[in-house]
């Protein structure tokens, strides 16, 4: 199972999900995005799906993100796939790039890193 890279961030997943949508890149790698507002004691979530071309895996990899604070706390989780070459499942440092990038995009806001 791919691991997952979860942070916490000073501010709203729907403010997280402005700072995204303005980097460079984020247009032309964005697959799909969703923001909801759950209930009426200002629960948001925001769901985004990446995809980028690697060259060094001769592949594309997906990177899901979702940000929410359902339990008070704003938290960003970052999810690769399809990173991986092969049956040996090497991704040469693809799914870290791309994390690095959302990473780099929110780095201003980044309170807490915990690797799943």
């Amino acid at each position: 199972m791919q691991k997952h890279i979860e942070f916490k961030i000073s501010v709203s997943p729907f403010e997280g999900a402005k700072i995204i949508l303005s980097a460079p890149n984020s247009k032309e790698d964005l697959v799909y995005w969703e923001h909801h507002l759950v209930g009426d004691d200002g629960k948001q979530i925001c769901t985004f799906i990446f995809e980028r071309y690697y060259h060094r895996t001769s592949g594309r990899a997906t990177l899901t993100i979702i940000l929410e604070n359902f339990d008070g706390e704003n938290k960003v989780r970052c999810i690769t796939s399809g990173s991986a070459e092969s049956i040996i499942n090497v991704d040469f440092g693809a799914s870290k790039n791309f994390v690095n990038w959302i990473k780099d995009v929110l780095k201003e806001y980044i309170l807490i890193e915990s690797e799943q």
